[in-house]
């Protein structure tokens, strides 16, 4: 166990390459390549099974990068309010991934809209016409899962996250210029606030945006289900942010420390997470309900079965067994290879959150079937999915990049600078 001895304290500015840049602008060519591929090749029996794939992937990468976003931010307000030090050499990095936010924002809200005001609801059942009047399990859920309050909801919530996320960043930009406390203690009563809102909305943002696709089904623990999903999967994307600077000579003060303490939450998160898949799994199983098992039928014993299995070995197998070693996490090919398994691993995650519901069709409602809805076999990931992320990935890459080239790699004049610099995990 050492100290550091010497630590300079000094401005560092990231520069965007020509490089960098053409990689993004290259990921999105092929990307979108692949998507129209996917798209154009595309010949189901029911034509409207086009439409629904193509709504679907959108909403699945949108959501995705989103609750990434989002998820960042809330790290740096957790911090803040804890008065955590250990962090404050690598905060520039969520604060850049945060900037995403509004771009994941609008990608939902279009799919959304062009489903509640266009498609006849497109990839959400209840949406459809006569629908709510005629389910009878819909009718009792009216007073939530009506048109005008649920877009009021998409629309005011992620406002308030992106408006708080702007300002957070703007303050803490500030403190670069200004110095003292002014700045962190606006930091942290806007934190404050931001946290006790964001718990509750985000709460019902997942019901409107994700579990509403399946809107027979319920889950009580769906809301952390999905924080969990976006949580781990910011530290994992700060984790490889942080390596990919270090690479390239950035953040002179950031050691070993600081990624052995990010790879610590990812290893702790996927364990996390994995304990909201076990718990709803297994409660939904063993209380064997017609209305919540059928959630999990075409997952895990339907064409998805799959991605379903594929889902534990990549969110929970990997990290597991590769990040328990200690040194494993200080090293950089290890954890950019369990980082990358990771962040595909909870795409896939999204992937079946939505696919499933979001590609069955409507049908008459029958004694025999009495919510209308009429499964399809899986699509499978193909060209339009593999398309979709490495366009919505390369967008996303551009805008964090671009958005760490607005202020210093990490805050010079932050109370705790100095903490964070000397910051060591001991043995």
């Amino acid at each position: 166990m050492g100290h550091h001895t010497e630590v300079q304290i000094r401005e560092e500015k990231f520069i965007f390459t020509g490089k960098a840049k053409r990689f993004t602008f290259i990921l999105m060519g092929i990307g979108l390549l692949l998507a129209m591929l996917g798209y154009f090749t595309y010949h189901p029996s029911e034509h409207e099974l086009v439409l629904k794939r193509l709504l679907a992937n959108i909403l699945v990468d949108g959501y995705f990068f989103f609750i990434i976003a989002t998820c960042a931010i809330v790290f740096v307000a957790i911090s803040q309010l804890s008065n955590a030090g250990w962090y404050v050499a690598v905060r520039r990095v969520p604060e850049a991934i945060s900037e995403f936010m509004p771009y994941g924002a609008a990608i939902v809200l279009v799919i959304v809209t062009l489903c509640l005001f266009f498609l006849h609801g497109g990839i959400y059942h209840w949406m459809h016409d006569g629908v709510m009047e005629t389910d009878p399990t819909l009718m009792k859920k009216t007073w939530y899962l009506n048109k005008p309050f649920f877009f009021i909801r998409i629309v005011l919530f992620p406002a308030f996250w992106i408006w708080s996320a702007m300002m957070i960043r703007k303050y803490s930009r500030n403190e670069d210029i200004v110095g003292g406390i002014v700045n962190f203690d606006k930091q942290f009563k806007l934190s404050a606030a931001f946290m006790i809102v964001f718990a509750f909305t985000f709460s019902m943002f997942v019901w409107d945006i994700m579990m509403s696709i399946d809107a027979h089904w319920y889950s009580t623990i769906y809301t952390i289900y999905n924080f969990a999903t976006g949580w781990v999967s910011a530290f994992t994307l700060i984790y490889l942010m942080v390596w990919y600077l270090r690479s390239n000579g950035y953040l002179n003060i950031v050691t070993d420390e600081h990624m052995h303490d990010l790879g610590k939450f990812m290893f702790a998160f996927s364990v996390f997470w994995t304990y909201m898949w076990v718990a709803q799994f297994l409660l939904i199983w063993y209380a064997n309900i017609p209305e919540e098992v059928a959630y999990y039928d075409h997952r895990l014993w339907g064409s998805y079965k799959f991605y379903f299995y594929f889902n534990l070995v990549m969110n929970f197998a990997v990290p597991f067994f590769f990040f328990m070693k200690r040194s494993f996490k200080r090293n950089r090919n290890i954890g950019m290879f369990v980082g990358t398994c990771m962040l595909i691993g909870h795409w896939n995650d999204v992937y079946l959150l939505v696919m499933p519901g979001a590609m069955n069709l409507a049908g008459q409602i029958t004694e025999h079937n009495p919510t209308g809805i009429i499964d399809t076999p899986a699509q499978g990931v193909g060209f339009m999915e593999i398309g979709f992320l490495a366009l919505f990935a390369g967008a996303f890459l551009y805008v964090v990049l671009n958005a760490l080239t607005k202020a210093n790699l990490y805050p010079t004049k932050h109370p705790y600078i100095m903490e964070s610099a000397l910051h060591d995990t001991g043995i």
